[in-house]
């Protein structure tokens, strides 16, 4: 997808200096993101045209002022046209270096960049990880660059978000994958060599996965919960945490669903999930029938429409936590535990694990595996049907 760029001149009025000069930014806009470039000028308030958005043209002084960013701005559109030709990315961060005197590219430059570049790739959630990582690595080593990233280096890393910012297993691991990501795309781009990554070397530990779920017996729990009709907030969380359990889907695909992606009858909904970008057919069971249908009951269901209530993450894993103290439940739930809970409670329902994989949408079974924890009434069970067998056979 091509991205929008543009320019303008505006004048910070929040950082007036004492005698009333006010300075003039660029503001450069690149798809979505924006930011502002010192012109180093400054003018005063009474010289300055708000509508046209440039100097008045009274005095030799406005004159050369307006000529002046006229034509840093002409060579800004030229420059940019110039990598778009050459088919070059095009970041806010990369649009921003054309005011900057040194326009070398810097590994915490390249980092931002690659951020701007996956902006509409990414999910925001995802992006935020990444921005925060960029932000600790400043905090680590404020002077890094490429020349800096070696093995010795990401292990002293890790030690300081071990020692310094107390960080758990999984949290250095979030760090470390992001780093990781990064500087593969630097390889890609050439500027580092492929052995030059220090990720060859140093292993990124995961944390062992605790993924909590519900049973079957506490999301029939969940459902039997009376709720009082004036609490309604606590209702619709109820509803988009069940028709994941129901579903499978992410927190993402649940927002995103889209009355297009759900059967005329429906029998089940076909989407492209947002994470992974793979096709999903998942049939809809009773419970999750019965939500779409007291969502779409007084809505108009235009095919781009959502169909359920939109509500943050955040806030949907604050109220669950008095939503499972209602219903008796003191496991501490997040919204994609319920996720966890539609392949644990398929594992217990004795359905066969290449279904499960299809259902979650995952590419490997070793995936899905992960849910396919034995129960002790199975193991028993098991053992009993085996010395059936050994019986009949005598």
């Amino acid at each position: 997808m091509k991205l929008q760029w543009s320019i303008k001149t505006v004048i910070r009025k929040d950082k007036i200096k004492a005698d009333g000069l006010i300075p003039i930014n660029f503001s450069i806009r690149v798809g979505p993101a924006c930011n502002r470039v010192s012109t180093g000028k400054y003018i005063l308030l009474k010289d300055w045209n708000e509508k046209e958005c440039c100097p008045k043209k009274v005095g030799r002084i406005n004159q050369l002022l307006a000529s002046y960013l006229t034509t840093q701005m002409n060579k800004w559109h030229i420059y940019m046209l110039q990598l778009e030709n050459l088919g070059k990315p095009i970041t806010l961060t990369i649009a921003c270096n054309f005011f900057n005197q040194d326009t070398k590219v810097t590994f915490f430059s390249f980092f931002q960049e690659q951020i701007d570049l996956w902006l509409i790739s990414k999910e925001p959630n995802t992006l935020r990880s990444y921005r925060s990582t960029l932000n600790v690595l400043k905090q680590f080593a404020p002077k890094l660059n490429f020349g800096d990233l070696s093995y010795d280096m990401v292990q002293r890393f890790d030690l300081w978000m071990s020692q310094k910012r107390h960080n758990s297993i999984g949290g250095r691991f979030g760090r470390h994958k992001c780093l990781k990501a990064v500087i593969n795309e630097a390889i890609k781009k050439g500027f580092l060599a492929s052995d030059q990554n220090p990720y060859r070397y140093f292993k990124v530990k995961s944390a062992i996965g605790n993924r909590q779920f519900l049973s079957i017996e506490e999301v029939r729990k969940l459902i039997d919960l009376e709720i009082p009709e004036k609490n309604t907030f606590l209702s619709k969380v109820r509803d988009l945490f069940l028709f994941s359990c129901f579903c499978g889907l992410r927190y993402s695909d649940v927002m995103n669903l889209k009355w297009r992606d759900i059967s005329p009858e429906n029998t089940f909904i076909k989407i492209t999930t947002t994470k992974t970008k793979k096709p999903l057919l998942i049939p809809l069971q009773v419970g999750a029938r019965k939500i779409i249908e007291k969502y779409g009951k007084h809505t108009i269901k235009s095919p781009e429409g959502k169909v359920l209530p939109q509500m943050a993450n955040q806030v949907i894993n604050r109220e669950l936590k008095i939503l499972m103290e209602k219903a008796g439940i003191t496991k501490k739930i997040s919204f994609h535990c319920a996720r966890h809970s539609f392949a644990s409670n398929l594992i217990e329902a004795k359905t066969n694990l290449l279904y499960i994989k299809d259902l979650l949408g995952h590419s490997k079974i070793t995936e899905t595996q992960i849910y396919a924890k034995s129960l002790e009434s199975d193991l028993f069970g098991t053992i009993n049907n085996l010395a059936a067998m050994y019986e009949k056979a005598v």
